[in-house]
């Protein structure tokens, strides 16, 4: 059964379920305090280096080690409570963020120190985003799984709206330490929900061997079925080509808009915005498009939007570059995971989102490592525009490769449900 198969409405509905409700609306508040930060960091680091290539070099030991860690997170997942997983996590990546709030306001930040912290937030951050998407099935019943996921990207991606447009503000007016205490304080609600909510019993994995063999089952699934390993294949080379540019932000708005840090937010916030435009439409339409039609639609898109913002010859429009930009994502990466919740029974899935989320958390350190570098060689605005050109050419050659992309249409029988799409910050947020 395909989306355009299911029953019509709104995924809004499942937002009657009060234990959903509750872990969306603290997740809402906790992961726009995870963006405020994530915005912060950059914008710090960039102030004391006045370097691209130290951007590049952050947004990799922010990512890398998520990408490490994030499998063994999946399997861990998929044999002991999700529920007191997150516990876990959430304590540790909250007790960072307020580290992170420490070193700044006692004067002894330095770029190496930063960057520290948010290595170790990294490790954290990749064993929390794994449980995270597996756990979020567990609060509703199997016939709310689709609209709990789609509301579960609505969510990530107005953080990712709400989150930089407050950080600009606190950043101009209070200064980091704001952002970072907010978003330290942000965990609690997040741990709070956790503790009242119940999710539904967790069938776990019957595999009780050594992990490498447990994550080599998971990857045998993966490579058994196209429409697991294409949106895999696909979310890593967009991350590495595509979204991987917005790490450059503050430089961009230093030297291709010459705007200050209060603007800088507005930039980044843009493509949040677009993305939770993208999510309503996506909310009340999915049901009636095939994904493989969202995703031709959203890859070629996303790479127009790249090279727009490359190509921008005032600030206004590298907004509105930003603002389609994070649309098409939207559209793009709700198919590709969607088509891969769609195929994977639970007793894997957190195995399998492990390594689809590695490749996403992959690309974008290595594609911000490259583009840093090559921006301190060549103009910025060539190096954002050569990468659009080059996601463009592979998303052509997918869609004739993989016959316009029809794998990512197909589901299991029994269930059907969808995935979170955005790009969390891996470093601190609850996600």
């Amino acid at each position: 059964m395909t989306d355009a198969e299911r029953r019509s409405g709104t995924s809004f509905r499942v937002l009657r379920n009060r234990d959903f409700a509750v872990f969306w609306s603290a997740a809402l508040v906790s992961n726009t305090g995870s963006w405020m930060q994530t915005i912060a960091v950059p914008f710090v680091v960039f102030q004391m280096t006045k370097s691209t290539a130290w951007l590049g070099f952050a947004a990799f030991m922010n990512f890398v080690p998520a990408m490490i860690a994030g499998p063994f997170g999946g399997s861990y997942a998929d044999r002991h409570s999700r529920k007191r997983i997150l516990l876990v996590t959430q304590t540790m990546m909250m007790m960072l963020a307020f580290a992170l709030w420490g070193i700044w306001v006692a004067g002894v930040a330095t770029p190496g120190l930063i960057v520290g912290i948010v290595f170790v937030s990294g490790f954290v951050g990749g064993v929390n985003i794994t449980t995270w998407q597996a756990f979020v099935t567990q609060l509703v019943d199997e016939h709310e799984l689709v609209d709990a996921v789609r509301l579960n990207s609505m969510q990530f991606m107005g953080a990712r709206a709400f989150g930089p447009a407050i950080a600009g503000f606190v950043l101009a007016y209070s200064g980091a330490a704001a952002a970072f205490l907010l978003n330290g304080v942000s965990f609690l609600l997040v741990l709070g929900a956790l503790v009242v909510v119940h999710p539904r019993p967790q069938e776990y994995s019957g595999d009780t061997g050594h992990v490498l063999v447990h994550l080599r089952e998971g990857w045998r699934v993966m490579r058994a079925r196209t429409s697991l390993y294409l949106p895999t294949l696909m979310i890593g080379i967009v991350s590495l080509l595509g979204t991987s540019v917005i790490q450059l932000a503050p430089a961009m708005a230093k030297d291709m808009f010459d705007v200050g840090r209060g603007k800088y937010g507005l930039l980044v916030a843009a493509f949040g915005l677009g993305a939770v435009t993208g999510s309503v439409v996506i909310a009340f339409i999915a049901d009636r498009m095939l994904r493989s039609f969202v995703a031709s639609v959203g890859i070629v898109g996303l790479a127009a939007g790249v090279m727009a913002l490359g190509l921008a010859p005032v600030y206004a429009v590298g907004v509105a570059a930003m603002f389609f930009m994070g649309l098409t994502y939207l559209l793009l990466a709700t198919s590709l995971n969607t088509g891969v919740q769609a195929r994977v029974e639970d007793e894997f899935r957190a195995r399998v989102m492990a390594i689809y989320l590695s490749s996403l958390l992959l690309g974008v350190p290595l594609g911000a490592l490259v583009q840093g570098k090559a921006a301190e060689l060549v103009d910025l605005r060539v190096v954002i525009v050569v990468s659009g050109a080059l996601l463009l050419a592979f998303g052509v050659y997918t869609m004739v490769r993989y016959a316009r992309l029809r794998p990512l249409d197909e589901s299991l029988v029994a269930v059907e449900i969808t995935g979170e799409l955005g790009l969390p910050p891996a470093v601190a947020g609850a996600d």
